[in-house]
């Protein structure tokens, strides 16, 4: 009888402190300090300064999409930029694609442009040929990342309201919505100057358990989504 009372005092307590652990990581402190650590790079004036912090290379993703009303297509901007630490080069790809549903429910997708991009002083380029291979010339909705210019803080991040945030305990992974009110952000997006788009910052669990740096930040607001995500090994861990 003793045994069993041992036993179930012990999983008592292991549940507790399980239970415990959980609440901890779904607190709004606890997310928002492994937020906060997106400050290592925003901003990044010069992208190629984050070849200081990842000695390795880097990869970052952004992903840009606007529909205009019911009836238009939903324009995609997808942008892939490889940080390569052998030669210093910041370059990749980026693709145009135009998605509408059709009359019977269906999707249809199709690939508007397709080329190389690269940076360099500052801004983002165009390879040279590109356009001669696509079906309609290609451009560059932004060629400056928000990176380079949007400041994130643990102090600007308090000073926010919390929409919703979430911690699993399936995958290990974390996220926080805030409602944004910025002048810059919304100057960038081409919102007006009193809009509050959502921010969402999504955490993975190999960021919540320090074995890379990966984030990504969506800005939402009615048909516009703008994301923009990186990953990459930060010197000395």
């Amino acid at each position: 009888m003793r045994k069993k009372l041992a036993l179930t005092a012990i999983l008592l307590g292991v549940a507790l402190l399980t239970l415990s652990g959980c609440s901890l990581k779904s607190s709004r402190r606890f997310i928002e300090g492994k937020a906060a650590e997106l400050s290592k790079v925003y901003p990044t004036e010069n992208l190629e300064d984050l070849f200081e912090k990842f000695p390795d290379g880097f990869q970052i993703r952004i992903t840009d999409t606007e529909k205009k009303d019911e009836n238009s297509p939903t324009i995609i901007y997808q942008t892939v930029l490889n940080g390569i630490s052998e030669t210093k080069e910041i370059k990749g790809e980026i693709t145009k694609e135009s998605s509408l549903k059709n009359s019977d429910g269906k999707i249809e997708e199709e690939i508007l442009f397709k080329g190389n991009v690269y940076y360099k002083d500052g801004s983002l380029h165009l390879s040279e040929g590109n356009s001669s291979k696509n079906k309609e010339k290609g451009d560059l909705k932004h060629s400056r990342l928000l990176m380079q210019e949007f400041s994130i803080s643990r102090s600007s991040l308090k000073s926010l309201e919390v929409v919703r945030k979430g911690y699993s305990f399936e995958t290990g992974s974390a996220s926080i919505t805030y409602k944004l009110k910025n002048e810059q952000v919304n100057d960038y997006l081409g919102l007006e100057n009193d809009a509050q788009p959502n921010m969402v910052i999504n955490i993975p669990e190999t960021t919540v358990s320090g074995k890379n740096y990966s984030y990504s930040i969506i800005f939402r607001k009615d048909k516009l989504s703008y994301s923009e995500g990186i990953v990459g090994k930060l010197k000395g861990n």
